[in-house]
């Protein structure tokens, strides 16, 4: 038996989505409401003489946000997407994902919008769930790794107050004090970077558009490239409309890129790319320094593993948080990253991240 697809077939479609469908035009009055979004917005009652305005069904804080993904579907005729949060009497909040599609003509003009709204609280709660346990897994690991290198110090300190006391020699006194005087230090500088890094995790969220954090980030690492004698080679195209977590992905982007400048002596070169494809943003980041070999490379993403700084025998004050912490920013924007590198030829990172993500 053949599905008759007339329109009575598609307006039992459409009334039995599972979710919330408006269709409004390019002045956002409502011109079609699906029986799930006549239950949410008692006010679209009587959308057919055009005088609900669609954006109006939002919260106030969530308008200019909708006005601006409007304005850019009738441009584009591309689809994009947003969060708008609903305070609820008991507290809570609310969370609605909308969807803005074109509606299109035979000439393929966008004459209308489509509204695919669906309330995602459970899925934000769950998600900020699995969040807290990988931040609590990867707490223990830091508390791991914290103690381990703090009874190395601390290990240090007795052996040498040990030799010490057996000995009348001011001079073995005074190597001792200066020895015991480095490991303060290093185990300082161990408490003060912890700081910096759980500062970071408490700091306000800010949103940028992607090209504009790209150019301010390169704006910084030039002047660090120029000081070190590397050459900067960067590529950007213009990506529209995604914005991201600007202190977090800035911070991302300079960790990795002070690494790679780390890696060149002067006159390497560090190439930065930034590409749009499609549904996704790529960055690249590459040097045409030392390289890694494999094993290195199977620990970068470790919390305090280290080819430099204190804990690996290294004169500077790194402590190897640098790109755990960068892959955990990367993953909760919803991105994905990837090393590769060759001994003698260079590193090479790239991330991904999604585009239109919600705020």
């Amino acid at each position: 038996m053949s599905t008759r697809t007339d329109a009575h077939f598609f307006q039992h479609l459409v009334e039995r989505l599972g979710f919330i469908c408006i269709a409004f035009d390019a002045d956002s009055r409502v011109l079609f409401a699906n029986s799930e979004a006549l239950t949410a917005y008692p006010q679209l009652e009587g959308f057919a003489d055009g005088h609900v305005d669609f954006v109006e069904l939002l919260p106030e804080v969530s308008r200019r946000k909708a006005r601006e993904l409007i304005g850019q579907v009738l441009e584009t005729g591309s689809m994009r997407e947003m969060e708008a949060k609903y305070p609820q009497d008991n507290g809570t909040i609310m969370t609605m994902v909308v969807i803005f599609s074109p509606v299109l003509d035979d000439d393929g003009n966008c004459k209308a919008i489509s509204a695919s709204m669906r309330d995602i609280s459970e899925r934000k709660r769950m998600s900020r769930e699995l969040a807290d346990s990988r931040r609590i897994a990867a707490l223990g690991r830091m508390a791991a790794g914290v103690a381990h290198h703090f009874n190395n110090i601390l290990g240090g300190m007795l052996t040498s107050i040990d030799y010490v006391l057996t000995s009348d020699s001011p001079r073995e006194l005074r190597r001792t004090l200066r020895l015991l005087a480095q490991a303060i230090s290093r185990a300082t500088r161990i408490t003060n970077q912890l700081a910096v890094f759980a500062e970071s995790e408490n700091e306000q969220t800010e949103w940028a558009p992607l090209n504009q954090i790209l150019d301010g980030f390169l704006r910084k690492i030039e002047a660090r490239a120029r000081g070190a004698g590397v050459a900067v080679d960067a590529k950007f195209d213009n990506i529209e409309g995604a914005r991201f977590e600007s202190q977090r992905l800035a911070r991302v982007l300079e960790s990795i890129a002070q690494n790679a400048i780390d890696a060149l002596g002067v006159g390497g070169v560090l190439t930065v790319q930034l590409r749009d494809l499609g549904e996704q943003a790529e960055i690249l980041i590459a040097d045409n320094g030392c390289g890694m070999p494999p094993e290195t490379l199977e620990r970068v993403f470790e919390p305090f593993f280290t080819t430099k700084g204190e804990l690996h025998g290294g004169g500077e004050s790194n402590i190897g948080l640098g790109l755990a912490a960068v892959h955990g920013y990367v993953a909760e924007m919803g991105g994905t990253i990837r090393i590769s590198s060759q001994v003698g030829e260079g590193t090479q990172v790239t991330i991904r991240l999604p585009l239109n993500r919600p705020e």
